[in-house]
């Protein structure tokens, strides 16, 4: 029976827009898209993607934490990305940080118009192996 992973600090959100931040099946946890998004008012700049970046995958890794995994244990991930050529330096920067290595997951880049975040420039789906 798959099972829904909320974080504690995610729950109304989860509520209010009717979603799972995750959902378990088997030993397949599957995350639904973070979006790295700058501040109202935010100037772009390297700085700022990165500063984006960074929480999106922290929120992705606390989700997993939930389910009892990490970043480390993720095994496909997906960028739908707005103009990705004005971030995927800082954005990769990010990714490095939480994703070292020596493994590392499959990731597929998608060029898209617009997210849900109209701040948002990526959002990121994570499938992760944790075994139960």
């Amino acid at each position: 029976m798959p099972e829904m992973i909320v974080p504690k600090s995610l729950r109304e959100r989860t509520e209010d827009l009717q979603y799972a931040p995750a959902v378990r099946a088997g030993d397949m946890v599957f995350c639904s898209g973070v979006i790295a998004a700058l501040k109202e008012g935010e100037a772009p700049s390297d700085e700022a993607y990165f500063r984006a970046a960074d929480e999106a995958f922290a929120e992705i890794d606390m989700i997993l934490k939930e389910a009892g995994g990490s970043l480390a244990d993720v095994v496909d991930m997906t960028g739908y990305h707005v103009e990705f050529e004005k971030h995927m330096g800082p954005l990769f920067e990010a990714k490095a940080k939480w994703m070292p290595g020596p493994f590392f997951s499959c990731y597929t880049l998608i060029g898209i118009s617009a997210l849900y975040n109209p701040l948002g420039f990526v959002e990121l789906k994570a499938r992760a192996y944790i075994p139960a």
